[in-house]
């Protein structure tokens, strides 16, 4: 039985995301910003981002902005599959899964039941945010799958150096992956102290210590790149923080979910119960176990987290804390027990809404390619354009057009100084947006002094279908 219903879960992940990774989740700019330094790095061993070149000092010679894992993984992924978008997407589906059953066999070890191991994996893997946020080209996945290897080296029952070292050196890797990951580090070390002691610290330290000394030899070479690069985004993240209300935080916390205000009641309830339990169970014992009290670090270190840097994409990492969170419910004997099953059928639901909404409803890749046809018709006399687009035509229009010189967005929010990037500005015949209220306004000043034919249209789908964007084209008269 319990074998059955863990290839029933995992026939339902793979089949829905199977039947959408062409069009969904919607191909975001990120993905080409991520993509371009891996395929240069795939076709001649170094990591240019050439989709930025003469925007970002240096990006057309070393990509500094990022840690380079990610890029790492992606670029020998794209050196031995197709080099398509399609590749590191599906290397993101294939990590999403093997990551969700390393945790499924983590809380094994915790002594969590195989009812509520399994309850657990599948509130991960059923849950549209993972999908929409998990699977795309970015580096959520890795980060995520790099940690929990962490827990698992931290949380081995052999008692030798090599295990501390290993979970440092994983978790090293994850925050190399993406800065986000250096926000776990509590949560491996405090297992690495639990397990293996004071002595297991040091070699968990020496293990994260080595990756960063490489990832500095790395950068320093280009120091000068690197900070602003890299300091463009770090300014980027605190102006972003001062900037969102409360309200905008939730927002964009509940964004990807399914039935997202449902589901935000469902986690406060998740939270409270748990909240209550450790409460009853501390008042009986005078102490938490060592599982609970990973819990609330492990959640604690994620909020803090999120709070902290105030981007969507982060929320996929709160999806493991609240599914083990659901896996110590299930092992309660109340009627708390029944909270998981609440948001099984939640996630379950939004799986089948999304795609009678996409596919029922709408032929979604139909859509996708006549719009993306529509804007191929709209540049056919252009030769060199500047992209901030929803859905990302950067992959269509490089398939039909090899020719085309493209350059992708400078996030608004980059504080990059204006007379950096001007005559690559200037250079471009062609602009497409999505949203005029997020051009740079750098741009916005060259477009209003100039000459250009302006089209534009909404993608013809209801107001919550995922192509539901807005494009904006200008062309040189």
């Amino acid at each position: 039985m319990a074998y059955a219903s863990f290839c029933i879960i995992s026939l339902v992940y793979f089949f829905h995301v199977g039947i959408n990774l062409g069009v969904f989740p919607v191909i975001w700019p990120d993905e080409v910003l991520f993509f371009s330094p891996a395929h240069s790095f795939s076709q001649s061993g170094e990591f240019k981002t050439e989709v930025l070149k003469g925007l970002i000092p240096g990006m057309e010679s070393k990509t500094l902005w990022m840690p380079p894992v990610y890029l790492l993984f992606s670029g020998f992924s794209l050196s031995v599959f197709p080099d398509t978008f399609i590749t590191p997407r599906l290397a993101n589906v294939c990590l999403v899964y093997i990551t969700s059953f390393a945790f499924y066999r983590l809380l094994k070890r915790f002594s969590i039941s195989e009812v509520a191991a399994q309850i657990a994996f599948v509130s991960i893997l059923w849950e549209p945010l993972v999908f929409r946020f998990g699977t795309v080209a970015r580096m959520e996945a890795l980060t995520t799958f790099c940690f929990i290897l962490s827990l698992i080296f931290a949380t081995n029952s052999k008692r030798n150096t090599w295990n501390p070292f290993f979970s440092g050196l994983l978790l090293s890797f994850a925050a190399l992956s993406h800065p986000f990951g250096a926000f776990f580090g509590l949560v491996s070390l405090f297992l690495v102290y639990q397990n293996f002691g004071s002595r297991g610290i040091v070699f968990f330290v020496l293990g994260g210590v080595l990756p960063v000394l490489g990832w500095i030899y790395y950068i320093h070479p280009n120091w000068e790149w690197f900070q602003i690069q890299f300091g463009a985004q770090l300014t980027r993240k605190q102006n972003l923080l001062k900037t969102f209300t409360w309200v905008d935080k939730i927002k964009i916390f509940s964004f990807g979910f399914g039935f997202s205000k449902f589901r935000l009641v469902l986690i406060l309830i998740e939270l409270l119960s748990l909240g209550y339990i450790s409460y009853q169970l501390y008042k009986r014992n005078q102490s938490l176990s060592k599982t609970w009290i990973l819990f609330w670090l492990w959640i604690g270190s994620v909020i803090f987290a999120l709070y902290s840097s105030s981007e969507g994409w982060y929320v996929f990492h709160i999806m493991f804390p609240l599914s083990f969170g659901m896996a110590l419910l299930a092992e309660e004997k109340s009627m708390l027990n029944r909270i998981p099953i609440f948001g099984i059928i939640l996630s379950f639901s939004a799986i089948l809404y999304i795609s009678h909404n996409h596919w029922s409803k709408t032929d979604s890749d139909e859509i996708q390619n006549a719009h993306f046809q529509n804007i191929s018709a709209s540049l056919v006399h252009s030769k060199a354009v500047y992209l901030q687009s929803l859905p990302d035509p950067y992959f269509y229009l490089k398939s039909k057009r090899p020719d085309l010189d493209i350059l992708e967005f400078i996030p608004g929010e980059l504080e990059i100084p204006s007379e950096t990037f001007l005559k690559t500005i200037h250079s471009r015949d062609s602009f497409v947006f999505y949203d005029e209220t997020l051009i740079n306004e750098a741009i916005k000043d060259y477009l209003k002094s100039g000459n250009w034919n302006r089209i534009e249209w909404e993608i013809p789908v209801p107001s919550n279908h995922w192509l539901h964007y807005k494009t904006i084209v200008y062309t040189k008269k």
